[in-house]
């Protein structure tokens, strides 16, 4: 019996303490999104060539890595 009460006590007490560390409110500002794109170019014939545009910078990262095993030299641009 005395073992219940202080196991439920217990519980309680870390239940408690747990819930009290969690952030009552979120840090986000809602309605403010910073969408960032990446335009990877290269050149070519002394010119340069947009390739495509990227909603993130692994798949920009591999464009740039594709057209560098070809030659070209590449730059990535925050757009």
């Amino acid at each position: 019996m005395i073992r219940r009460i202080l196991l439920s006590a217990i519980l309680g007490t870390g239940l408690a303490t747990g819930l009290t560390l969690t952030p009552a409110t979120a840090n986000a500002q809602p309605g403010y999104f910073h969408h960032r794109r990446f335009e990877v170019v290269y050149l070519q014939h002394h010119h340069w060539h947009v390739y495509g545009v990227f909603h993130n910078r692994f798949d920009a990262d591999r464009a740039a890595a594709h057209l560098q095993r070809h030659g070209h030299p590449v730059q990535i641009r925050v757009i």
